[in-house]
């Protein structure tokens, strides 16, 4: 029933919006947006964005959506439907007139539906990064703070903290879970993010480096204030970057350390628990662009790769690599379209009682953005050893939709 309920909220607020817009166009004429051209669906919701944005308040509603399929392998054929809808929010303290370098972020969302990885395909690496039981929770609230002209920064409160480590650029369109950083980190993350401190220092362009401790027992609060009760851990992460050019090309190399200082239990029959740590690489490269002259041409081919190391004694991931390209605005008059080829491999421990030592996704997607606020992303994978088990290779297709409001 409350799945329908905030379905529902959703369907309400479409229709309140898109009547607000429809006023607003009429009050404006030809200076309106066509529907095809906006940045979102209801365009200025009757004003109410371009106001709240003079105020320092901006925000987006996104519906995001996706069917899979497992079409052969892995442990049946089937398919499934799996939606978010998400409202995130940001305010600007300077533009608000309250104090310089501050900013407060918000995102609350809600989940339903389901994936195909744990019924049809088995898969270790997790085929689609929405794939989640379902939910509705804050599950973003934090306030950061930027100090002695931006070369410190500090950021506090219930988060991402893979917007802060293990991320690469290119991987940010593909689908699969291990683009987004290696399943050897057992970081703070979708759908579990939680509370954690982050300070960061960049003392020239060419080098930063983020310190985070985090919660280290994440369990996905579905407020803000329940994870508070019982903090464990805490989950340590350091990560020194390099950060520089090749021809006008920018490229990135981050090296991360963590430590889990929560009690992990042993895989083995040791029966015996304790802290455990890891190591991870990850590179982002700019390889060809369209202006690279230009900061805001986005138009380029980029390559990016990963390396995780965990203890294979405690993770059941013990090593990891992927690799990837993608490529932004593929064919000519198609801009803002997006290409992608990837790899992931992931050994898996000896003491994780696999069949087989390993899995590797070879993944394949195109980002067609239709309008501004619309896209449709067809995705293909071929999944080898799923789950490291011993069934079939398994093959699947999907799409995803994306909508902003």
């Amino acid at each position: 029933m409350k799945r329908w309920y905030y379905t529902g909220i959703g369907m309400i607020l479409a229709i309140i919006t898109g009547f607000a817009d429809q006023n607003a166009h009429a009050q404006e004429g030809n200076e309106q947006l066509s529907v095809r051209n906006r940045d979102h669906l209801f365009g200025d919701w009757g004003g109410i964005r371009s106001r709240l944005e003079s105020h320092g308040v901006t925000y987006d509603l996104t519906y995001t959506a996706e069917f899979f399929r497992n079409f052969d392998g892995g442990i049946e054929k089937g398919s499934d439907y799996r939606g978010d809808i998400s409202l995130a929010g940001e305010l600007d303290t300077e533009a608000v007139g309250w104090w310089d370098n501050g900013q407060f972020f918000m995102h609350v969302q809600h989940q339903h539906g389901n994936g195909i990885t744990e019924n049809e395909v088995g898969d270790f690496q997790v085929l689609s990064n929405m794939d989640a039981d379902g939910y509705t929770q804050i599950s973003e609230f934090w306030y950061a703070h930027n100090f002695a002209e931006e070369k410190f920064m500090l950021k506090i409160g219930k988060m991402e903290s893979n917007a802060d480590f293990a991320f690469v650029e290119y991987g940010g369109e593909f689908l699969n879970s291990s683009a987004g950083f290696s399943p050897t980190i057992p970081l703070v993350t979708y759908p579990d993010q939680d509370w954690g401190i982050i300070l960061g220092y960049q003392p020239a362009d060419c080098f930063s480096i983020n310190f985070g401790f985090y919660q280290g027992r994440p369990d996905g609060g579905r407020s803000i204030g329940n994870t508070l009760g019982a903090l464990y851990g805490p989950m340590l992460m350091i990560e020194p970057a390099f950060h520089y050019s090749i021809g006008e090309k920018p490229g990135h190399l981050r090296l991360g350390y963590w430590y889990k200082g929560d009690e992990v239990e042993r895989l083995d029959e040791s029966d015996t628990s304790g802290s455990t740590d890891g190591f991870y690489l990850t590179w982002d490269q700019l390889l060809c662009s369209e202006d690279p002259t230009d900061e805001e041409n986005t138009q380029g081919l980029g390559v990016f790769g990963q390396i995780g190391v965990s203890d294979e004694k405690f993770f059941e991931a013990e090593r990891y690599y992927g690799a990837g390209l993608q490529w932004t605005g593929p064919i000519p008059s198609r801009d803002d379209d997006v290409a992608g080829l990837g790899v992931f491999h992931v050994e898996l421990s000896d003491d994780g009682g696999f069949d087989e030592d390993s899995e590797t996704v070879f993944e394949i997607f195109y980002r067609l953005q239709v309008t501004p606020w619309f896209a449709v992303k067809p995705d293909i994978q071929y999944i080898s050893d799923p789950g490291g088990s011993s069934n079939d290779n398994a093959f699947t297709g999907g799409v995803r939709i994306e909508m902003s409001f």
